[in-house]
């Protein structure tokens, strides 16, 4: 087994969106950067592959909004949302919410995250994949040490660094090592994401679609790719897991009478069926000397409302931001991590919003889908801001409303 010993100033561990793109631009400012990415090569994971509008203006203005659109990122300009019973959808112009962006920008998550790595590796960042084994000391002087390969021909090498970057994930190995606790609220939902081909119908839109189970939504990446997710109550968490899970969702998804049933009549899957929880997690602390997380390392919101790219784009712009300023320590990271919390504050009360008006269960929730839709349809005070926050920023949404009132006023109807 060979050991070797190096140096270098900034160690980012994860090569997914949030630490590829963060590779990429600190690389291209001159700094030098090493990726550790686990993986030897992207797969479906079903990770989010939909960008809220202040995402995709995030990364532009991190400067990889270019690199994703280049990797055959598709634009939908307009959503429908069914509210069911309604043969009629309400349009959600969403390509007309924020200056400069055409809409929602979705594509295959290995894809994005293949490309960024690619845009890395050109940008100067040296890359090693297939690392297993990592462990972090952080510190003013941090270090990083790791295994890549297995075997006699098994590696091993330490390094010293001036930053280390977690970008790894739920599971982040970088948080632990900074003894780093995320607070964490409890899922009411569970949200199923399957990849489609053979999908039919306009491309120029993604739907949202109330059924008895839940919500449906259907996303397009063009050439008739889809990333459909459906999201349902807790208690059917099993329902799409198994050797007949994609069946049970595609039939779910295009019931007789659903909006989806001819857009989906010729589907097939072309990737696993993956199940998580609706669970938010959260730091105010996402550092330590020597140490910054971004992406899910630093906490996730509920994937129900799509915001985990942009989210981690964002993170990305404001660490980079920082980094070139020379931030190291704890203390130079403060202003992430305040922006942060509250950044995840409100769109946990949003995910928490839109769980509990459409999908979670009980008799009541045809008369709350009822009165959502009558919200967004008269651009409710209270209701409509939330909602338009999702597309185009949490920091957009009053101060007035961000409390639980909203919730009470929903969940009593």
């Amino acid at each position: 087994m060979e050991t070797t010993t190096n140096h270098t100033p900034v160690v980012i561990v994860g090569g997914g969106i949030a630490g590829a793109a963060l590779a990429t631009v600190l690389a291209r400012a001159d700094q030098h950067v090493l990726v550790l990415e686990s993986t030897d090569v992207f797969r479906d994971r079903v990770r989010g592959e939909s960008m809220m509008p202040w995402g995709v203006a995030e990364a532009q203005a991190l400067g990889v909004a270019d690199l994703l659109h280049a990797a055959g990122a598709h634009t939908a300009p307009l959503w429908k949302r069914y509210t069911q019973g309604d043969a009629v959808p309400r349009d959600l112009p969403v390509g007309r919410l924020v200056p400069g962006v055409g809409g929602s920008l979705n594509l295959h998550h290995p894809v994005a995250c293949q490309a960024l790595l690619d845009a890395a590796a050109k940008a100067g960042a040296t890359v090693i994949r297939s690392v297993r084994d990592v462990a972090v000391a952080p510190g003013v002087n941090p270090s990083v040490s790791y295994r890549q390969g297995d075997g006699e021909h098994a590696k091993t090498a330490t390094l010293e660094a001036s930053l280390v970057v977690g970008a790894d994930g739920r599971g982040s190995v970088v948080r632990r090592c900074a003894g780093i606790t995320l607070q964490q609220q409890e899922a009411t939902v569970c949200i199923a994401g399957l990849l489609l081909e053979g999908v039919g119908g306009s491309d120029q839109h993604d739907s949202v679609v109330e059924h008895d189970l839940g919500l449906c939504l259907l996303l397009h990446q063009g050439g008739g790719k889809a990333r459909a997710y459906q999201v349902v109550p807790l208690e059917h968490r099993d329902r799409y897991v198994g050797e007949a899970a994609a069946g049970r969702f595609l039939a779910d998804a295009s019931a007789p009478g659903s909006p989806l049933a001819l857009a989906l009549a010729d589907a097939r899957p072309v990737g696993p069926c993956g199940v998580f929880p609706g669970t938010d997690t959260w730091t105010d602390r996402p550092y330590a000397d020597g140490v910054v997380l971004i992406g899910d390392a630093a906490g996730h919101n509920d994937p129900g409302i799509g915001c985990g790219l942009s989210i981690a784009v964002r993170d990305a712009r404001i660490v980079r931001d920082l980094v070139l300023a020379g931030a190291r320590r704890a203390v130079d990271f403060a202003p992430y991590g305040t922006e942060r919390f509250e950044r995840l504050r409100r769109l946990r009360l949003i995910g928490d919003l839109t769980a509990a008006a459409t999908v979670e269960g009980g008799a009541g929730r045809p008369a709350r889908r009822k009165r959502f839709a009558h919200a967004l349809a008269t651009m409710d005070a209270d209701i409509f801001p939330l909602v338009l926050g999702m597309f185009v920023g949490p920091e957009t949404i009053p101060v007035r409303l961000v409390n639980d009132a909203v919730l009470d006023r929903v969940r009593t109807v």
